[in-house]
């Protein structure tokens, strides 16, 4: 009997490649597109899969045979460039992707990483788990040719696939105004399919995250009060701001940051490409808003000073189990001196201040690291 081949499911790879210079198009995807459609099917056939000449403990093995499967061009919508995949073999939901990283690609560097992916973390899981990660170049037979600013080609061997990255609007918010004290800082697409804003207050040095309406909004809201919904799909929590038309990402679903999946927030798709083009300027703000890391980070937000690679994650907004700890977040952020500042700070009060806005221990605000999915193999996110 045959052995049932994989199944690999590639995420925003199914779009037709149209008018790939047209900004609107690549940024929003609004227009006429197909649904989407997947069959049970192919995941059991695919987890029923022994294939032979695919080790998943090699990161080489596991990219040649991704590649090998890639259409002739594809789309990269995430900011932060990665491609994401998924793949059903031998009892396994590996989860991974391809990346095309901004500061390295033009040096001929791709990155690649994968792990088993864990559904339910917060039951204990089933132990240890696979996980890899490796960078490719042109040594390991992998060459990135660059096109222009947005298009790279990747060749492996006699096989070639165009990558167009996502050009994204970067004009300010059109369908609210933002508030005195804040600044415009720079649009991004996450890989949950959102789009968001991310804007800085200038006199507290803060960071918000606002869901970009001027499109499309791929999703549909639950209300959880008069001025708090849920999306059906992604589990984000956002309050309905009371001092302009806008809804503010408050909070995000805890199971999602702890099995790194979709869903886990905006953190990690920042606007990377228009860092490049001049576009846009990410590291004054980030130390504005974190003076501790002044001189540390280069123009991206990655530490220079760490042996591996890590990043300042923008983890700007709460966690929550339940919907009735979601909104009590929200209660009491309403209930602090700056709203926003209290879900920025996912509620950790700020140096010297009690949220009320009277003196407190200094110790007590000391800023911190905002909470980041596990990474078990590399800064690469699956």
């Amino acid at each position: 009997m045959k052995h049932p081949l994989p199944v690999l499911c590639l995420l925003f790879s199914s779009a037709p490649i149209l008018a790939m210079a047209d900004a609107a198009v690549r940024s929003s995807m609004d227009g006429e597109r197909e649904p989407t459609l997947t069959f049970n099917q192919h995941k059991l056939e695919g987890w029923h899969a022994k294939p032979s000449g695919l080790d998943l403990e090699e990161p080489a093995d596991v990219f040649f045979h991704i590649f090998e499967r890639l259409p002739d061009e594809v789309v990269v919508y995430p900011g932060e460039n990665y491609y994401y995949w998924q793949l059903k073999v031998d009892g396994r939901d590996i989860w991974g992707n391809i990346r095309l990283p901004a500061g390295a690609r033009d040096r001929g560097v791709l990155s690649f990483g994968y792990a088993e992916f864990e559904e339910f973390p917060s039951v204990g899981g089933g132990g240890r788990r696979l996980s890899r990660a490796k960078y490719f170049t042109r040594a390991d037979g992998v060459e990135v040719i660059k096109r222009d600013d947005f298009t790279y080609v990747v060749r492996v061997a006699e096989k070639e696939v165009v990558f167009h990255l996502n050009r994204i609007s970067q004009h300010p918010p059109a369908s609210f105004e933002m508030l005195p004290d804040e600044e415009f800082v720079q649009r991004t697409f996450d890989e949950s399919g959102f789009q968001f804003f991310l804007l800085f207050n200038n006199r507290h040095n803060y960071f918000l995250w606002v869901l970009d309406e001027d499109g499309y909004v791929p999703e549909h809201f639950t209300p959880l009060a008069d001025d708090i919904v849920v999306g059906n799909r992604s589990g984000f929590v956002f309050w309905l701001d009371p001092n302009s038309e806008r809804k503010i990402l408050a909070t995000i679903r805890r199971i999602s940051v702890m099995r790194n999946d979709y869903y886990d927030g905006p953190f990690d798709q920042l606007s990377d490409n228009h860092v490049d083009t001049g576009e846009v300027e990410i590291r004054s703000y980030m130390e504005r808003a974190i003076p501790t890391i002044r001189g540390r980070i280069d123009r991206y937000g990655y530490y220079t000073d760490t042996e591996q690679p890590s990043r300042v994650a923008l983890s700007n907004y709460g966690t929550y189990y339940t919907f009735a700890q979601a909104v009590e977040f929200i209660r009491q952020a309403q209930r602090a001196f700056d709203p926003y500042y209290y879900i920025s700070r996912g509620g950790h009060p700020p140096p010297g201040l009690s949220w009320d806005g009277t003196p407190a221990d200094p110790a007590a605000g000391e800023w911190r690291e905002p909470e980041t999915p596990s990474e078990p193999a590399d800064p690469e996110k699956n």
